[in-house]
């Protein structure tokens, strides 16, 4: 009886939030993995605003700049039901549910001011860097309408930033489906809009950043000096058959960081970093997995290297050298400390997946990692500065 209340204990402790994909899939009709039911803790600020108290800021001798925080519009969210539609036709993961209160979470995508502000305040968060919700323009199969959406996305954006420019920083949303109008668009967003980068929601149509056609991105923000943030995405409907009848095992439990450590190694297998030595490849989520397979990414790359693309480089050199990772998520403290041990502080960038992680557990979890005091300062802003060209 004691082991079991203990583990029932742990399992609560253990709970954490969901990303879009498995909130959204609700509104339309598209089926949840089985790991989301009960995800989220009732009664805490973020799902119920009735339980908020006020503004008790979290008092903090340091910045604190966060990367990978999402909003959206009803435009988008409609792009994104409609993909999720493409996707559940493909893909059937069973009938579940979503919590009630994951709900009011999805609301704080389209607020600026009302809750994320505050939310900032509590948790000691000097500084957002925007980016879209998944799938963002990603989710879009005509061209012309993405280059419209795109442009007038990042406009909008631009008119957040500016009403609060001490607290918000943009990356620009890109329409790969043209990846020339997609560089053109990298451009303006950042030599007019005054962005940081560019976030790209994982795959175009099931097409990677790989292919040669998007090498003109590549070559573009290389060239700017600004990074490109990969977002995780769906993996394709053959990757997909790995994982029937085991609907849990989809979404953020391991699809996605699966789909999207592979689309950033095919990017160095390509030889994208060859071509361009100074591109920079953002992952979320402490790299994908990736900072913990360098020695066997080198190994098994060797063995297959009679076979494999003639490379510069070794596969945990590129990712150490044209990798960025960031604290997106919810982890536990001693994989943030094998990932800095692996890439660096200097390769680590604070991040909190807003609205779908608190800030707070964010900063907790953050605190609660054994570092040095200069590394913290590194990673919660100084290599924001440094990488983003905040400062």
């Amino acid at each position: 009886m004691a082991e079991t209340k203990r583990k029932e204990k742990m399992n609560g402790k253990n709970k954490i939030g969901r990303r879009e994909f498995l909130g959204k899939a609700a509104l339309t009709g598209l089926t949840l993995p089985v790991m989301f039911q009960g995800g989220m803790k009732t009664g805490d600020a973020m799902n119920d605003p009735s339980s908020r108290t006020g503004p008790k800021e979290i008092k903090t001798k340091t910045k604190r700049i966060c990367i990978e925080e999402h909003w959206s519009n009803k435009e988008l969210d409609e792009i994104g039901m409609q993909w999720r539609a493409k996707i559940g036709s493909m893909v059937s993961i069973g009938p579940q549910t979503m919590p009630p209160s994951f709900a009011a979470r999805l609301r704080r995508l389209g607020d600026f001011e009302e809750f994320r502000l505050p939310f900032m305040d509590e948790s000691g968060i000097t500084m957002q860097v925007l980016a879209l919700s998944s799938p963002g323009i990603q989710g879009l199969t005509d061209a012309s309408k993405a280059i419209d959406v795109a442009k007038r996305t990042n406009d909008f954006q631009a008119e957040i930033i500016g009403k609060h420019p001490d607290r918000f920083a943009g990356f620009a949303a890109l329409p790969t489906q043209d990846p020339k109008a997609a560089a053109d668009e990298l451009e303006r967003a950042i030599k007019q809009l005054g962005f940081k980068g560019a976030m790209i929601q994982g795959h175009t149509n099931w097409d990677y950043l790989d292919a040669k056609k998007y090498w003109v991105i590549w070559e573009r923000a290389e060239a700017l000096g600004v990074p490109i943030y990969l977002h995780v995405s769906e993996p394709s409907r053959d990757s997909m058959k790995m994982y029937a009848g085991y609907p849990e095992l989809t979404g953020p439990t391991w699809a996605w960081g699966v789909e999207t450590a592979t689309h950033a190694l095919r990017i160095i297998v390509s030889g994208v970093f060859d071509a361009f030595p100074k591109a920079m490849l953002i992952l979320g989520h402490l790299g994908e997995s990736l900072p913990y397979l360098l020695g066997r990414l080198d190994e098994g790359y060797g063995y297959t290297a009679f076979e494999a693309k003639k490379l510069k480089k070794s596969l945990s050199e590129y990712i150490k050298e044209n990798v960025l990772i960031t604290t997106s998520g919810l982890y536990h403290p001693e994989a943030l400390a094998c990932a800095i041990s692996a890439m660096g502080a200097e390769r680590v960038l604070f991040a909190v997946d807003y609205p779908f992680v608190d800030p707070k557990a964010s900063v907790e979890l953050f605190e609660k990692t054994p570092m040095s005091d200069s590394d913290r300062e590194k990673i919660y802003h100084l290599n924001a500065e440094r990488w983003l060209k905040l400062s």
